[in-house]
């Protein structure tokens, strides 16, 4: 009996906390990265690095943690007003924590770009090459379903990340909602919520929760 109110009182414990936000992506081997990008009529925009971000959250079984990692490159390629190819980076040695300061904000993200997770030592980047781009059909606000294979801790996997895609001012303007990938299907495994008899207070949630937002002139 004690044991059963003990798998109750856990599963209530991740229920709480729920993990980070966002539509879950699966993802799937790496796809062909010969794009579109040298269509005739296309026309390149260069992604802006001081007014582009993505935002990360992670999280334990009672809290969470949130920051943000420099995007230091990338050209979004248009044709017929329709982004058909690209890629951007993602500078993991430039990892910030949003909702720490001081010491614990150091240690967070020393933690997080040591061999326990992303090891920026030997990986310091992370990749986003466009392969596929759908119009989107619903009707929950995104524009088009942006297809490529993200690359990191030296894994590359295929994910379709919904996407809002505007232009203005001239500028070319694609953001996402929250959405979460799986970190262990790129090899990061440290606390995995998958590893039996991991005392509960050190699980940490396998979902890594996103949201980018580019910026690209021409």
């Amino acid at each position: 009996m004690k044991n059963f109110f003990f798998l109750i009182t856990l599963a209530a414990l991740f229920t709480a906390c729920g993990g980070p936000e966002g539509q879950a992506l699966d993802s799937s081997a790496a796809e062909d990265e010969t794009t579109t990008t040298e269509m005739v009529a296309s026309v390149q925009y260069n992604v802006d690095p001081a007014t582009s971000v993505v935002n990360w959250e992670g999280a334990k079984i009672a809290y969470g943690h949130t920051g943000t990692v420099a995007v230091t490159n990338g050209q979004l390629i248009v044709s017929a007003d329709m982004i058909v190819g690209g890629k951007f980076a993602l500078d993991l040695t430039k990892m910030v924590s949003s909702d720490l300061e001081g010491k614990k904000a150091i240690d967070l993200i020393g933690h997080l770009q040591g061999p326990d997770f992303f090891d920026v030592e030997k990986y310091p980047m992370a990749n986003f090459v466009i392969t596929q781009v759908q119009e989107a059909t619903n009707e929950d606000g995104r524009t088009h379903d942006i297809t490529g294979n993200l690359t990191m801790h030296g894994e590359s996997r295929s994910i379709t990340i919904p996407a809002i895609v505007s232009m203005e001012d001239g500028m070319l303007k694609a953001t996402t909602p929250k959405f979460t990938i799986d970190r262990t299907q790129w090899g990061v495994s440290y606390n995995s919520t998958g590893i039996v008899g991991l005392a509960k207070d050190k699980v940490i949630n396998d979902n890594i929760g996103l949201e980018i937002m580019l910026v690209a002139n021409k």
